[in-house]
């Protein structure tokens, strides 16, 4: 089969392929069985969390919006038999290493207009994934499986032969979609479209290739008059709203395709789309103009690892994929020139301090900008520590980001933290990946990500480009079991390590910033089904994790013996917790709801809203009713021209209407 691959023109002076080939079953529809464990009992697929908080859609009748050209379970008309699919591994050439922009131009590999946009963009020389993947496509017809470290430039490395396919086919059909690249949230999908955008500002002569972002929570009927108008040739796009639009139109925009890119794929396996996936593979074979084989498939991620047979099936149409790996198999996944620290604390409730500890220390030793991301687990709690940071550090502006956030908002917020000097950016793991922000000097965690190959992408954001960063990790030491998975598994070791010692000051001054007990609880809450989802994966011990959490609730609020008030029933359906823990930890006597409308509320502090939240007053919960309810039961006078007033807060406005 070796032979054979050369047969097929690749170079054997590019390549050195290695004896380990990898035949992988490309399967065209799921079994009966794995496709009922699958679903849920409804016959809906069922997701753990909330689809849109990801980026992704929401719908109920799913199968009502398949693209046309088939059912699910159904092989299409014309579609090829099953058939094996060889993976080929490619064995490290050091001959890459000499690969140029200018080489490549000079090779004739690709074109002078094309060479000259990239050249502007001022990259001191490409990048390892850029040397060792951007040949292999343009110069064979097989399909790729691309894994490269976050921060190394794997956008570029689609996108430049992208363009050079659509410079040497611009006379066939040019008004029609020929490269789809799919990522698995709104957000990297608006990154990626960005990235054309530079392509075309640095040479004009390349806009005649357009593009179009399609993403949910985004108006449909513009999406569709922007395609009918600028008849794009390239489309990127969430999997959901892919499908809506190829359910109407693909027999429209999508015959005359020639590239498939699935960016972050791993990532669109983890949360669900890979049925999905396999749809829109399949339509898109269906209605080519050319052949249910032609479309070529390229995968790109920074975390691969085994799912390489996984990736393969269903979704790739030749008979051979180039598995083109630039990690080595005895390096650690994380960037090299990524400073990575762990401090560790004694409890939960010191773990809140100590990166405020940090910040406050970094702004006080250095006059320079400070621009850091801080990663938390849940999005209760990004509301929460947002508010405690803004009061804390009124100059300097926080910016709050989650999948709770509306799309227009979440867009204007990425810019706005690009263009900025200095500030926070609050987010969940929906900010981890192909999210690219220059200047951040510090990638902060609070707490263990949401996924262990998270953590690679979380630190990612940082030391973008060559350039050298920071990453640290605040866990407490119920957490440290995470500490071992990730060595384990990974094989990143953290070596500088250190002890968080809280003192009485930072305790007093959390707390002078908490005025909103309802909304600290639900935080915590969330934090404690959060632990609970990463029980087994991390090899934590729940109870005592547990313990930990709803002790901070008395701790922060200098109430030691106080208890969250949570019933039986949800400490043994939500987290697992029966018997005597439940009693000694929680307050069992009274339920959630009941203890919030008996309880006498925190005196009114002055809370100041985030300028971007749509919160009372009042402060803390964000919702209609919960406004209502201090407009109406509130001993003060509700202001409501305070209430609207753009200045309510002294930290930076940041409008984004």
């Amino acid at each position: 089969m070796i032979s054979a691959l050369f047969a097929r023109n690749v170079p054997a002076r590019t390549f050195e392929v290695s004896k380990l080939v990898v035949r992988v079953c490309a399967l065209r529809q799921l079994s009966d069985e794995g496709r009922q464990s699958f679903r849920g009992r409804d016959g809906n697929r069922s997701y753990n969390g909330d689809r849109s908080s990801r980026g992704g859609y929401g719908r109920n009748d799913r199968n009502s919006r398949r693209p046309t050209g088939g059912h699910r379970g159904t092989r299409l008309q014309g579609e090829p038999p099953l058939r094996l699919s060889n993976v080929v591994r490619v064995a490290d050439d050091q001959s890459s290493k000499d690969i140029t922009l200018d080489g490549l131009h000079q090779s004739g590999v690709i074109d002078k207009e094309l060479h000259k946009a990239v050249s502007r963009m001022n990259f001191e020389s490409l990048t390892p994934v850029q040397q060792k993947t951007i040949k292999p496509i343009l110069e064979t017809e097989h399909d790729v499986i691309a894994r490269a470290k976050t921060g190394t430039g794997k956008t570029l490395a689609f996108l430049v032969p992208i363009f050079e396919h659509l410079i040497k086919t611009r006379t066939e059909s040019p008004s029609m979609v020929k490269c789809v690249i799919v990522a698995p949230t709104r957000d990297l999908a608006l990154q990626i479209d960005s990235e054309i955008e530079k392509l075309h500002k640095n040479n004009h002569a390349l806009r005649k290739f357009k593009s179009i972002a399609l993403i949910g929570g985004s108006n449909f009927q513009v999406a569709i008059k922007r395609m009918f108008k600028d008849t794009p040739n390239i489309v990127v796009a969430t999997p959901g709203r892919l499908m809506d639009v190829m359910s109407k139109f693909s027999d429209k925009f999508f015959k005359h395709v020639d590239f498939k890119v699935l960016d972050e794929a791993d990532r669109l396996l983890e949360i669900g789309f890979d049925e999905d996936l396999r749809d829109i593979s399949k339509t898109l074979n269906s209605i080519n103009a050319t052949g249910p084989e032609h479309i070529r498939t390229l995968l790109f991620s920074a975390t691969l690892g085994d799912n390489v047979q996984k990736l393969a099936a269903g979704i790739m149409n030749r008979k051979e994929s180039l598995f083109l790996d630039t990690v080595d198999v005895n390096e650690p996944e994380a960037h090299e020139k990524i400073d990575q620290r762990l401090v560790i604390s004694e409890n939960f409730a010191s773990n809140l301090y100590a990166p405020i500890s940090a910040i406050k220390n970094r702004l006080a030793t250095n006059n320079e900008p400070f621009k850091a991301i801080l990663f938390v687990p849940t999005v209760k709690f990004t509301k929460f520590y947002c508010t405690i940071l803004e009061r804390l550090f009124p100059s300097l502006p926080v910016y709050e980001f989650h999948g709770k956030i509306d799309q227009r908002k979440r867009t204007k917020m990425v810019g706005l933290f690009k263009r900025a000097h200095e500030g926070i950016f609050v987010c969940t793991d929906v900010g981890a990946r192909g999210m690219d922000f220059p200047g951040v000097e510090e990638v902060l965690q609070l707490g263990v990500p949401s996924e262990l190959s998270n953590y690679i992408h979380r630190i990612g954001r940082t030391a973008r480009g060559g350039k050298e960063g920071k990453a640290t990790i605040y866990l407490f030491k119920d957490e440290l079991p995470f500490i071992d998975t990730l060595a384990r598994e990974k094989n990143v070791k953290i070596v500088d390590q250190d002890d968080y010692a809280v003192n009485k000051d930072e305790i007093e001054e959390f707390n002078s910033c908490l005025r909103d007990e309802f909304m600290f609880r639900e935080s915590l809450e969330s934090m404690l089904s959060f632990y609970k989802g990463c029980e087994q994966a991390y090899g934590f011990y729940m109870p005592k994790v547990a313990r930990q959490i709803a002790n901070s609730y008395g701790q922060c609020l200098m109430q030691p013996e106080k208890k969250m008030p949570i019933s039986r029933s949800t400490a043994s359906m939500r987290y697992g917790l029966k018997g005597r823990i439940v009693e000694e930890i929680f307050d069992c006597g009274q339920s959630h709801r009941e203890s919030y409308n008996n309880e006498e509320r925190l005196p009114n502090r002055g809370n100041k809203t985030r300028n971007f939240s749509n919160r009372s007053n009042q402060g803390g919960y964000d919702s209609g009713r919960r406004v209502s309810r201090q407009r109406w039961e509130s001993n003060e006078k509700f202001d409501n021209k305070r209430f609207r007033s753009p200045n309510r807060g002294e930290n930076p406005r940041i409008d984004y209407n």
